[in-house]
Protein backbone atom coordinates (compact mmCIF):
# COMPACT_ATOMS: atom_id res chain seq x y z
CA UNK A 1 0.00 0.00 0.00
CA UNK A 2 1.24 3.45 -1.19
CA UNK A 3 0.09 6.56 0.49
CA UNK A 4 0.41 10.36 -0.95
CA UNK A 5 -1.08 13.42 0.83
CA UNK A 6 -1.41 16.84 0.04
CA UNK A 7 -2.72 19.46 2.45
CA UNK A 8 -2.47 22.65 0.32
CA UNK A 9 -5.88 21.88 -0.53
CA UNK A 10 -8.63 19.69 1.89
CA UNK A 11 -8.18 16.58 0.07
CA UNK A 12 -5.97 13.25 0.09
CA UNK A 13 -4.83 11.39 -2.65
CA UNK A 14 -4.39 7.59 -2.15
CA UNK A 15 -1.99 5.01 -4.75
CA UNK A 16 -3.30 1.70 -4.12
CA UNK A 17 -2.91 -1.87 -5.94
CA UNK A 18 -6.35 -3.85 -5.59
CA UNK A 19 -4.29 -7.21 -5.02
CA UNK A 20 -3.46 -5.96 -1.40
CA UNK A 21 -5.94 -6.25 1.08
CA UNK A 22 -6.53 -4.44 4.59
CA UNK A 23 -7.54 -1.47 6.39
CA UNK A 24 -5.42 1.40 6.13
CA UNK A 25 -6.37 4.52 7.57
CA UNK A 26 -5.17 8.29 6.62
CA UNK A 27 -5.55 11.37 8.88
CA UNK A 28 -3.98 14.81 8.69
CA UNK A 29 -4.23 18.01 10.11
CA UNK A 30 -5.59 21.07 7.36
CA UNK A 31 -4.55 24.10 7.42
CA UNK A 32 -8.23 25.00 8.82
CA UNK A 33 -7.40 22.80 12.38
CA UNK A 34 -10.43 20.37 9.88
CA UNK A 35 -9.65 16.90 9.67
CA UNK A 36 -10.65 14.38 6.79
CA UNK A 37 -10.55 11.48 7.59
CA UNK A 38 -10.18 8.15 5.37
CA UNK A 39 -10.33 4.87 5.89
CA UNK A 40 -10.48 2.07 2.78
CA UNK A 41 -10.91 -1.33 2.85
CA UNK A 42 -10.47 -3.59 -0.30
CA UNK A 43 -11.91 -7.03 -0.81
CA UNK A 44 -12.29 -8.85 -4.28
CA UNK A 45 -11.79 -5.75 -6.43
CA UNK A 46 -14.46 -3.52 -4.61
CA UNK A 47 -13.32 -0.75 -2.65
CA UNK A 48 -15.31 0.51 0.03
CA UNK A 49 -14.29 4.17 1.63
CA UNK A 50 -15.44 5.56 4.65
CA UNK A 51 -15.04 9.24 4.75
CA UNK A 52 -15.76 12.03 7.91
CA UNK A 53 -15.25 15.51 6.11
CA UNK A 54 -14.41 18.72 7.72
CA UNK A 55 -17.20 20.69 9.49
CA UNK A 56 -16.05 23.76 7.12
CA UNK A 57 -16.64 21.99 3.72
CA UNK A 58 -17.95 24.60 2.30
CA UNK A 59 -20.54 22.36 -0.49
CA UNK A 60 -21.41 20.23 1.73
CA UNK A 61 -20.66 17.67 -1.03
CA UNK A 62 -17.44 15.37 -1.87
CA UNK A 63 -16.20 13.89 -4.64
CA UNK A 64 -13.91 11.26 -5.64
CA UNK A 65 -11.59 11.41 -8.64
CA UNK A 66 -9.33 8.75 -9.90
CA UNK A 67 -6.25 8.65 -12.20
CA UNK A 68 -3.68 6.02 -13.04
CA UNK A 69 -0.61 7.74 -13.07
CA UNK A 70 -0.49 10.51 -10.47
CA UNK A 71 3.00 11.66 -12.53
CA UNK A 72 1.77 12.03 -16.05
CA UNK A 73 -0.44 15.11 -17.39
CA UNK A 74 -3.86 12.66 -16.96
CA UNK A 75 -6.49 14.81 -15.92
CA UNK A 76 -8.17 13.09 -12.62
CA UNK A 77 -11.37 11.49 -13.95
CA UNK A 78 -14.50 12.05 -12.07
CA UNK A 79 -16.22 8.92 -10.24
CA UNK A 80 -18.72 10.03 -7.66
CA UNK A 81 -19.89 12.60 -5.75
CA UNK A 82 -21.52 12.32 -2.54
CA UNK A 83 -23.38 14.34 0.60
CA UNK A 84 -21.56 14.93 3.57
CA UNK A 85 -23.60 12.66 5.30
CA UNK A 86 -22.65 9.95 3.38
CA UNK A 87 -20.31 8.24 4.86
CA UNK A 88 -19.65 4.60 3.04
CA UNK A 89 -18.53 4.70 -0.77
CA UNK A 90 -18.69 1.59 -2.69
CA UNK A 91 -16.85 0.92 -5.99
CA UNK A 92 -16.61 -2.48 -7.57
CA UNK A 93 -14.33 -3.37 -10.70
CA UNK A 94 -11.57 -1.75 -10.15
CA UNK A 95 -8.29 -1.62 -12.25
CA UNK A 96 -5.73 -4.58 -12.17
CA UNK A 97 -2.73 -2.51 -11.40
CA UNK A 98 -1.93 0.84 -9.54
CA UNK A 99 -4.61 3.41 -9.59
CA UNK A 100 -4.88 6.94 -7.56
CA UNK A 101 -7.84 8.31 -5.68
CA UNK A 102 -8.47 11.79 -4.52
CA UNK A 103 -11.24 12.91 -2.49
CA UNK A 104 -11.82 16.53 -2.09
CA UNK A 105 -14.54 18.96 -2.95
CA UNK A 106 -14.65 20.33 -6.98
CA UNK A 107 -16.89 23.94 -7.45
CA UNK A 108 -19.02 23.81 -10.09
CA UNK A 109 -19.49 27.46 -9.91
CA UNK A 110 -16.92 29.46 -11.66
CA UNK A 111 -15.08 32.70 -10.22
CA UNK A 112 -14.86 36.30 -11.57
CA UNK A 113 -18.43 36.87 -12.39
CA UNK A 114 -19.39 39.40 -9.53
CA UNK A 115 -18.18 42.80 -10.89
CA UNK A 116 -21.74 44.62 -10.13
CA UNK A 117 -24.93 42.73 -7.94
CA UNK A 118 -28.53 43.87 -7.55
CA UNK A 119 -29.15 45.57 -3.98
CA UNK A 120 -30.52 43.24 -1.04
CA UNK A 121 -33.80 42.54 -2.02
CA UNK A 122 -37.07 39.95 -2.14
CA UNK A 123 -38.40 39.47 -5.88
CA UNK A 124 -37.19 43.20 -7.35
CA UNK A 125 -36.02 45.41 -8.41
CA UNK A 126 -34.22 43.78 -11.68
CA UNK A 127 -31.07 45.17 -13.60
CA UNK A 128 -31.38 45.28 -17.60
CA UNK A 129 -27.44 45.18 -18.05
CA UNK A 130 -26.06 44.59 -21.73
CA UNK A 131 -23.70 41.61 -22.26
CA UNK A 132 -20.43 41.49 -23.89
CA UNK A 133 -21.49 39.95 -27.35
CA UNK A 134 -24.39 39.34 -29.04
CA UNK A 135 -26.49 35.68 -28.90
CA UNK A 136 -28.78 33.95 -31.24
CA UNK A 137 -31.83 32.96 -28.98
CA UNK A 138 -34.18 30.99 -31.06
CA UNK A 139 -33.78 32.86 -33.75
CA UNK A 140 -33.30 36.56 -32.08
CA UNK A 141 -30.16 38.48 -32.26
CA UNK A 142 -29.94 39.59 -28.42
CA UNK A 143 -27.46 41.58 -27.05
CA UNK A 144 -29.53 43.18 -23.29
CA UNK A 145 -30.53 40.57 -20.11
CA UNK A 146 -32.65 41.30 -17.30
CA UNK A 147 -31.08 39.54 -14.21
CA UNK A 148 -33.60 39.46 -11.57
CA UNK A 149 -33.26 38.14 -8.28
CA UNK A 150 -35.51 34.83 -8.39
CA UNK A 151 -32.79 32.92 -10.53
CA UNK A 152 -33.49 33.45 -14.01
CA UNK A 153 -32.45 36.01 -16.47
CA UNK A 154 -35.48 37.66 -18.90
CA UNK A 155 -34.90 39.69 -22.46
CA UNK A 156 -38.20 40.98 -22.76
CA UNK A 157 -38.95 42.41 -19.51
CA UNK A 158 -37.88 41.77 -15.83
CA UNK A 159 -39.43 38.77 -14.15
CA UNK A 160 -40.14 39.12 -10.29
CA UNK A 161 -42.67 36.50 -9.75
CA UNK A 162 -41.57 34.20 -7.24
CA UNK A 163 -44.04 31.42 -7.68
CA UNK A 164 -42.43 28.84 -10.36
CA UNK A 165 -44.63 27.56 -13.54
CA UNK A 166 -43.51 26.15 -16.66
CA UNK A 167 -41.28 27.98 -18.60
CA UNK A 168 -43.54 28.52 -21.46
CA UNK A 169 -46.41 29.41 -19.68
CA UNK A 170 -44.86 32.79 -19.10
CA UNK A 171 -44.65 33.77 -22.79
CA UNK A 172 -41.29 35.39 -22.40
CA UNK A 173 -37.69 34.40 -23.29
CA UNK A 174 -36.00 33.41 -19.94
CA UNK A 175 -33.05 31.45 -18.93
CA UNK A 176 -33.60 29.90 -15.27
CA UNK A 177 -30.89 27.69 -13.69
CA UNK A 178 -32.96 27.58 -10.41
CA UNK A 179 -36.61 29.64 -10.57
CA UNK A 180 -37.53 29.97 -6.93
CA UNK A 181 -38.26 32.57 -4.00
CA UNK A 182 -34.89 33.98 -3.68
CA UNK A 183 -34.30 36.95 -0.68
CA UNK A 184 -31.06 37.84 0.30
CA UNK A 185 -32.14 41.04 2.53
CA UNK A 186 -30.87 39.05 5.68
CA UNK A 187 -26.84 40.12 6.37
CA UNK A 188 -26.72 35.79 6.19
CA UNK A 189 -26.92 35.81 2.84
CA UNK A 190 -25.14 37.02 -0.14
CA UNK A 191 -27.26 39.18 -2.93
CA UNK A 192 -27.26 38.57 -6.42
CA UNK A 193 -23.99 38.96 -8.57
CA UNK A 194 -23.22 39.08 -12.63
CA UNK A 195 -20.38 40.48 -14.75
CA UNK A 196 -17.92 39.85 -17.81
CA UNK A 197 -15.32 37.45 -18.02
CA UNK A 198 -13.29 34.20 -19.62
CA UNK A 199 -14.17 30.64 -20.51
CA UNK A 200 -11.39 28.66 -22.12
CA UNK A 201 -10.40 32.37 -23.66
CA UNK A 202 -14.15 33.26 -24.80
CA UNK A 203 -15.54 36.06 -23.91
CA UNK A 204 -18.73 34.80 -21.26
CA UNK A 205 -21.31 36.46 -18.94
CA UNK A 206 -22.58 35.44 -15.88
CA UNK A 207 -24.91 35.92 -12.97
CA UNK A 208 -24.25 34.49 -9.44
CA UNK A 209 -26.87 33.02 -7.33
CA UNK A 210 -24.56 32.11 -4.76
CA UNK A 211 -24.92 31.27 -1.08
CA UNK A 212 -28.31 33.63 -1.41
CA UNK A 213 -31.43 32.94 1.07
CA UNK A 214 -35.42 32.53 0.66
CA UNK A 215 -38.42 34.10 1.86
CA UNK A 216 -38.59 35.38 4.30
CA UNK A 217 -35.23 36.69 4.77
CA UNK A 218 -34.20 32.68 5.96
CA UNK A 219 -30.39 32.09 5.61
CA UNK A 220 -30.65 28.52 7.84
CA UNK A 221 -30.36 27.10 4.31
CA UNK A 222 -28.96 28.20 0.94
CA UNK A 223 -28.83 28.01 -2.55
CA UNK A 224 -25.59 28.14 -4.50
CA UNK A 225 -26.22 28.30 -8.67
CA UNK A 226 -24.85 30.11 -11.33
CA UNK A 227 -25.84 31.03 -15.47
CA UNK A 228 -23.01 31.16 -17.85
CA UNK A 229 -23.47 32.30 -21.11
CA UNK A 230 -20.32 31.57 -23.71
CA UNK A 231 -19.44 33.50 -26.95
CA UNK A 232 -19.01 31.16 -29.59
CA UNK A 233 -18.88 33.76 -32.55
CA UNK A 234 -15.80 32.07 -33.87
CA UNK A 235 -18.13 29.39 -34.51
CA UNK A 236 -20.73 31.23 -36.25
CA UNK A 237 -22.33 34.96 -35.51
CA UNK A 238 -24.52 34.49 -32.51
CA UNK A 239 -23.60 30.94 -31.20
CA UNK A 240 -23.16 30.60 -27.66
CA UNK A 241 -22.54 27.71 -24.89
CA UNK A 242 -24.23 28.11 -21.37
CA UNK A 243 -23.94 26.22 -18.24
CA UNK A 244 -26.12 26.00 -15.07
CA UNK A 245 -23.39 25.79 -12.49
CA UNK A 246 -24.58 24.26 -8.58
CA UNK A 247 -22.70 24.08 -5.73
CA UNK A 248 -25.16 24.19 -3.09
CA UNK A 249 -29.16 23.42 -3.40
CA UNK A 250 -30.83 23.48 0.34
CA UNK A 251 -33.79 25.00 0.03
CA UNK A 252 -36.78 24.49 -2.29
CA UNK A 253 -39.26 27.60 -1.59
CA UNK A 254 -40.17 30.20 0.72
CA UNK A 255 -42.84 30.37 3.47
CA UNK A 256 -45.47 32.04 0.62
CA UNK A 257 -45.19 28.67 -1.60
CA UNK A 258 -45.84 25.06 -0.49
CA UNK A 259 -45.07 22.34 -2.47
CA UNK A 260 -47.23 22.51 -5.52
CA UNK A 261 -44.45 25.43 -6.50
CA UNK A 262 -40.98 23.31 -6.63
CA UNK A 263 -38.13 25.59 -8.02
CA UNK A 264 -37.91 25.32 -12.21
CA UNK A 265 -34.93 25.24 -14.14
CA UNK A 266 -34.26 25.54 -18.13
CA UNK A 267 -34.76 27.84 -20.78
CA UNK A 268 -37.60 29.06 -23.10
CA UNK A 269 -38.40 30.99 -26.52
CA UNK A 270 -41.80 31.92 -24.79
CA UNK A 271 -43.30 29.37 -26.65
CA UNK A 272 -40.86 26.11 -26.69
CA UNK A 273 -39.23 25.39 -23.63
CA UNK A 274 -36.52 22.81 -22.49
CA UNK A 275 -36.40 22.22 -18.65
CA UNK A 276 -34.05 20.22 -16.71
CA UNK A 277 -35.65 16.24 -15.20
CA UNK A 278 -37.26 16.97 -12.25
CA UNK A 279 -37.76 20.91 -13.22
CA UNK A 280 -41.05 21.41 -10.97
CA UNK A 281 -41.04 18.41 -8.99
CA UNK A 282 -40.83 18.31 -4.94
CA UNK A 283 -37.79 16.74 -3.39
CA UNK A 284 -35.97 16.61 -6.68
CA UNK A 285 -33.26 18.99 -6.93
CA UNK A 286 -31.75 19.80 -3.34
CA UNK A 287 -28.62 18.15 -1.98
CA UNK A 288 -30.44 15.42 0.68
CA UNK A 289 -31.30 14.04 -2.76
CA UNK A 290 -28.40 12.20 -3.61
CA UNK A 291 -30.23 10.80 -6.65
CA UNK A 292 -31.52 13.52 -8.61
CA UNK A 293 -29.89 16.23 -6.90
CA UNK A 294 -28.30 18.88 -9.24
CA UNK A 295 -25.06 18.65 -7.35
CA UNK A 296 -24.59 15.22 -7.85
CA UNK A 297 -25.59 14.77 -11.48
CA UNK A 298 -24.08 16.60 -15.10
CA UNK A 299 -25.29 16.79 -18.45
CA UNK A 300 -23.75 14.16 -20.50
CA UNK A 301 -22.07 16.75 -22.52
CA UNK A 302 -19.91 17.47 -18.91
CA UNK A 303 -17.64 15.84 -16.42
CA UNK A 304 -18.17 18.08 -14.07
CA UNK A 305 -20.59 17.04 -10.98
CA UNK A 306 -23.00 19.79 -10.95
CA UNK A 307 -22.51 21.44 -14.19
CA UNK A 308 -24.92 21.63 -17.53
CA UNK A 309 -23.89 22.22 -20.42
CA UNK A 310 -26.06 23.54 -23.38
CA UNK A 311 -24.35 24.49 -26.45
CA UNK A 312 -26.19 26.73 -28.94
CA UNK A 313 -26.18 26.18 -32.80
CA UNK A 314 -27.69 28.48 -35.14
CA UNK A 315 -29.97 29.89 -32.98
CA UNK A 316 -31.16 26.15 -31.59
CA UNK A 317 -29.74 24.31 -28.43
CA UNK A 318 -27.90 21.11 -29.36
CA UNK A 319 -29.29 17.94 -28.21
Amino acid sequence: MKCLREFSLPLFVVAMGISIAGAPVLRGDLINTNQFTLKMVLTNKVAVFTIQSPETNASGAINLLFKTNFTDSQGWTWVLRCPASQTNLVLSNLPPSQGFFMLGATNAVRPGFDAFSLPREDDDPSTNTPLPFTINFFGAALSNVWVNNNGNVTFDNPQSSYVPDALSHLGIRIIAPYWADVDTRDAGSDVVKFGANTVNGHDAFGVDWVNVGYFSMHTDRLLSCQLVIIDRSDIAPGDFDMEFNYDRVEWEWGDANQTDTAPRAGFSNGTDDYELPGSGLAGTFPDLNAVTGLIYNHSTNSIVPGRYFFPFRNGQPLP
